[in-house]
């Protein structure tokens, strides 16, 4: 079993990459067979969408625009479960956004040609993860949940706000209010729950 963690921050040390390695470790305490990989958007380079949609519906993949995202598609594709993370930017950061617009793409353009085989990341578990500045990380974790949904993954969710995921604001080893790494715990339980059946 593999999890994939994705911290769409630019800062590869920040407390997006914290949170999601906080999720990460609690999965593979609950399933020690669990194998994680983390990988920063910070290090890849991958544009907007150029809304070529004749080639992307096409099955398998493909794409026009010439840079990382062939290679962040296989990661993800061979994945069982992931943790997406991102700070709170306009929603987030721009990087993150391209991603998720050409993932969409895919999704909806698999959709569009009546494919029978499944979206490739149709089903799979994916954990959420938003940390700000100081403001709420709610409008983070709706952008992230709607992207999951769009492209077919199963985001968890947990019984406690924000419900969407774990979130944290500020200093998250301060952040007694939301409870971030409380709250990454109860969700790397569930995505390696969620991974095993």
């Amino acid at each position: 079993m593999y999890v994939l963690g994705i911290v769409g921050s630019m800062r590869k040390a920040g407390n997006t990459n914290r949170l999601v390695a906080a999720v990460l470790a609690a999965a593979k305490e609950t399933n020690p067979r669990i194998r994680t990989e983390v990988v920063h958007l910070a290090d890849l380079d991958i544009g907007p969408c150029e809304a070529c949609y004749d080639v992307c519906g096409e099955v398998p993949y493909r794409c026009v625009v010439e840079d990382d995202f062939p290679e962040l598609l296989q990661t993800l594709n061979e994945a069982d479960g992931l943790v997406l993370g991102s700070p709170l930017y306009y929603p987030v950061p721009s990087r993150l956004i391209a991603v998720t617009e050409r993932l969409a793409c895919l999704a909806y353009f698999h959709d569009m040609r009546r494919r029978t085989e499944p979206h490739l990341l149709e089903g799979k578990p994916c954990a959420l993860v938003a940390v700000t500045g100081g403001s709420e990380p709610l409008e983070v974790l709706r952008y992230l949940f709607g992207f999951a949904l769009s492209a077919r993954m199963t985001p968890l969710t947990v019984k406690r706000y924000p419900y969407y995921g774990a979130g944290g604001k500020g200093d998250l080893d301060e952040d007694t209010d939301l409870q971030p790494f409380e709250t990454a715990k109860v969700l790397g339980r569930l995505l390696a729950e969620a991974v095993a059946r």
